[in-house]
């Protein structure tokens, strides 16, 4: 079981006894079963007293964050002055924080939540079926960039191995989730999710991201249910063949345990985003109804009632150094007939707004339910990206 690596730091030759009541004293901010105290290679420093800052000149590391918190006890915050002082000269990441504020509580769990879902990424594997689509031209990131970076691997699938049209059945729960007016095309569309299924099971993925357009032009359908279902059954599942897109998800999946909706910027007004796509996760709708895919007018995709009043959108670029994330809030929107299927329009601050006019990462955004901005902020510095707004 993973737990956060805290170290207490105290006056040379302190007495145990100190340690010992800190421990207790500090429950309320690590539950035992998410951390242990240790002596070398710590997450958290924790300033019991002052005199102790030249342990953490032996204890911290280059290329690493980590959280100082302080009280204003036994100089205390004196100590982790000086050394966030250190950690800021010497490039070494960090955040300063007060031991007896409800917000430093919430910043420790973050970290749990990041810390464990990073290290669960690693070793695991994501499909790319077919090639990223052409017009994906910000959103293609190097495999071995993938790996250095989060331990993930790409695996490239032609699509002459997945064979929707071999399939021969389709699993009853898929044929009774989508309920159609044509059973042919959700038929059809069953198949595309059994073949792609059955590459996930074969190739031991975590994830699957599928170039689509070509499987429209040989099967005359679409896998927009198909990767509904996959992120429902705990796969996500993206489309177009978008590798920034396929990451963030897996992030997400990880440290949110939420498969997010990748979406397009359909339209920015001065007011509001429509935000839009056909293949969201059906776990995040409160209703839907199956139509044919926008774009092609083919196959059958999800025009859904997204759940929810608060959001988090969030894109990473494709050299993994880039993340922005903001919080949007539901705009009550007519209907577009040139969108996608399922469509949210959400209203964001002056700033997060003029990000997607002036300085977006790419089309494709991800949403999630709910306020994550501090697991991201989290994340991005302990992969040292930067926050772009």
């Amino acid at each position: 079981m993973y737990k956060l690596r805290v170290k207490l730091l105290a006056y040379t030759n302190a007495e145990l006894a100190l340690f010992s009541r800190a421990k207790k004293n500090l429950l309320h901010l690590f539950p035992q079963d998410k951390v242990e105290f240790v002596d070398s290679n710590p997450d958290i420093f924790v300033f019991l007293t002052g005199g102790s800052e030249s342990q953490v000149v032996q204890s911290a590391k280059p290329n690493r964050f980590y959280l100082v918190i302080a009280s204003p006890k036994d100089n205390s915050w004196a100590a982790a002055t000086e050394v966030k002082a250190w950690m800021n000269a010497n490039n070494i990441s960090s955040l300063l924080v007060d031991q007896s504020k409800p917000e430093t509580v919430q910043l420790v769990a973050a970290l749990y939540a990041v810390r464990k879902g990073l290290e669960s990424l690693k070793g695991k594997r994501f499909g790319l079926v077919g090639e990223p689509s052409d017009w994906l031209i910000n959103s293609v990131i190097n495999p071995d960039l993938i790996n250095e970076k989060l331990g993930v691997e790409q695996v490239t699938i032609p699509w002459s191995e997945v064979k929707p049209s071999e399939q021969t059945s389709v699993a009853a729960d898929f044929m009774s989730f989508f309920k159609s007016d044509s059973n042919e095309g959700i038929e059809m569309a069953g198949k595309v999710y059994e073949a792609i299924a059955k590459q996930v099971a074969s190739k031991q993925l975590s994830a699957v991201t599928v170039e689509c357009f070509s499987l429209v032009n040989a099967c005359n359908t679409t896998a927009c249910l198909g990767l509904s279902k996959l992120s429902l059954d705990g796969i996500p599942a993206g489309c177009e063949g978008d590798i920034c897109s396929m990451i963030g998800m897996m992030l997400g999946k990880e440290i949110f345990g939420i498969t997010p909706w990748m979406a397009n910027v359909a339209y920015v007004n001065e007011a509001n985003i429509l935000f839009a796509h056909c293949t969201i996760p059906s776990n995040l709708v409160s209703d839907f109804t199956v139509e044919t895919h926008f774009e092609t007018d083919k196959g059958a995709a999800i025009n859904g009632k997204v759940k929810g009043n608060e959001f988090t959108v969030f894109r990473i670029d494709k050299e993994l150094s880039k993340i922005f994330f903001g919080i949007g809030i539901v705009e009550k929107s007519p209907y577009s007939k040139n969108a996608c299927r399922t469509q949210l329009t959400l209203k964001f601050s002056e700033m997060q707004h003029r990000y997607f006019t002036h300085n977006p990462l790419g089309n494709h955004h991800l949403i999630v339910p709910g306020n994550y901005l501090l697991h991201l902020e989290v994340m991005a510095r302990l992969l040292g990206f930067e926050i772009v707004s």
